[in-house]
């Protein structure tokens, strides 16, 4: 019996020291994130609660990041007569809208205004919650995982060990999280502005062709309404008033632009937000030039267009009436160029993508067919190869290798499940990873993946605005 009453206080024993080691083994280890786009969240979360007077506080995802001037739409509502500190609270839509929501309603206060500008998907408009994405914007910030609902809590307790593993493999692997560039987070300046220089259009056709818009299709799940609900309710007992503007979209990659389309999705948005509706979604669906490396991202001139249409909308909720006369940039030129042809586009058929933007790989062709190591050509006809069919590779049952451009922006599901003897997959790809499906490599386990290791990080940490896909296949990286 005495024995059996010591096995058990030991196993108890262990199970409260497990997680004691697991946090000890997390507070060991140095911060890795401390200087990366992750990092400026905690430091917009300070500026909401160091702002003295009313404020303009704008939530959304990475659009407000990318597309919001701060101190150029205070400036504008201050020449009407409206002393506001504006305050963008928009970084990173894998974070989750609802964390957003979270960590600014207890900084609200009487006469402040909320202005919520969600990217039009159907994940940012749900309850969906990003925990891991989280835990690296709140590493040097742990106060912050207090400030959520305990429903996120138990969500990030339920993610921490694969949170930590992600941690140890940065530290075997000494590749640091991106910190420079426009993902860094010195390009932020000290009122959370995007201070980094970007001139114009970086994507090859102009838009993001792996990532599609309809808006009419766009769903805002019943639990994130109820949550949006709560959040005005407390907002207004606060003092503070919440409205309901529009993130900009790349009017490129919306497939159904009909006047029926745009007013279904204004529709579903004032069902399902209880506040009132300051702006039509029809002027922030931009043309591509004002856009900079994602269909939600604005370039310099971008941004500044996006604040004066924001300013604009806000004054006449206010009250304010007069003309304005903005000074707007003129829409920056295409910054991207076509490749050069390859050499081997006699190994390829070729089909044009939709919109006749570029081409799309369709097929190996006789001498395609023959060949052990290829390489998608990165232009076929003076336009872009921008991807590839689902069976693109049907008949590659010789290939060992294949290397893919730049120019390829994603590869689709069951793109290799004929390619029994390819072992080598090499992405060239160095300004952000290629986008994958959830099946891209279904039946392919063989195939490593090599990528440069100036972008390998990318590949580990996610970038911009999506869910990390290649999370799950790290062990199948390999960097050159």
């Amino acid at each position: 019996m005495k024995q059996r009453m010591w096995k058990l206080l030991l196993a108890l024993l262990l199970v409260l020291l497990l997680p004691v080691s697991v946090l000890l083994t997390g507070a060991s280890l140095p911060s890795f994130y401390g200087e990366s786009y992750y990092a400026v969240l905690p430091r917009m979360c300070q500026r909401l609660e160091q702002v003295q007077g009313k404020k303009v506080v704008v939530i959304g995802g990475s659009n407000v990041a990318f597309g919001l001037d701060s101190l150029l739409l205070e400036s504008i509502l201050a020449e009407q007569g409206y002393a506001y500190t504006v305050c963008p609270f928009g970084l990173y839509a894998a974070v989750g809208t609802g964390a957003m929501l979270d960590l600014s309603l207890d900084t609200l206060n009487a006469g402040d205004i909320v202005i919520l500008a969600i990217e039009p998907t159907s994940e940012t408009m749900s309850e969906y919650f990003g925990a891991e994405a989280f835990w690296k914007c709140a590493e040097d910030a742990p106060e912050l995982v207090a400030r959520l609902s305990p429903e996120k809590q138990g969500m990030l307790a339920g993610t921490y060990l694969s949170y930590l593993q992600q941690r140890l493999e940065i530290k075997r692997s000494g590749q640091l999280p991106v910190a420079q560039g426009v993902y860094g987070a010195a390009s932020f300046d000290d009122r959370c502005d995007l201070d980094y220089d970007r001139p114009g259009n970086l994507m090859p056709v102009g838009f993001d062709s792996a990532v599609t818009v309809e808006l009419a299709q766009v769903q805002i799940s019943p639990v994130f309404s109820q949550q949006l609900r709560e959040y005005c309710a407390r907002a207004e007992r606060r003092g503070a008033a919440v409205l309901l503007s529009f993130s900009p979209v790349n009017r490129s990659c919306i497939g159904d632009l009909s006047e029926a389309s745009v007013e279904a999705f204004f529709n579903t948005c004032n069902q399902a937000f209880a506040c009132p509706v300051i702006s039509d979604p029809n002027r922030y669906i931009l043309e591509s030039g004002w856009f900079y490396d994602s269909n939600f991202h604005l370039n310099n001139a971008g941004a500044h267009l996006r604040t004066c249409l924001l300013a604009e909308d806000l004054l006449t909720y206010l009250g304010c009436y007069r003309e304005l006369n903005l000074e707007i940039p003129p829409m920056p030129e295409p910054l991207s160029r076509v490749p050069e042809e390859s050499g081997e586009e006699e190994c390829f058929a070729f089909q044009s993508a939709a919109g006749g933007v570029g081409y799309l790989v369709s097929g190996l062709t006789e001498e395609g067919r023959s060949r052990t190591t290829l390489r998608i050509p990165p232009s076929h006809e003076g336009k872009p190869v921008i991807g590839l069919t689902p069976d693109a590779l049907k008949d590659a049952g010789l290939l060992e290798q294949l290397r893919i451009p730049e120019s390829v922006e994603s590869l689709p599901g069951g793109l290799f499940r004929n390619t029994e003897s390819l072992t080598r997959l090499v992405l060239e790809h160095t300004s952000a990873p290629c986008a994958i499906s959830e099946d891209t490599f279904l039946g392919a386990d063989q195939i490593r993946v090599y990528v440069p290791g100036e972008v390998y990080p990318m590949y580990r940490d996610g970038y911009g605005c999506e869910n990390n896909l290649w999370m799950k296949y790290l062990d199948r990286i390999f960097q050159f």
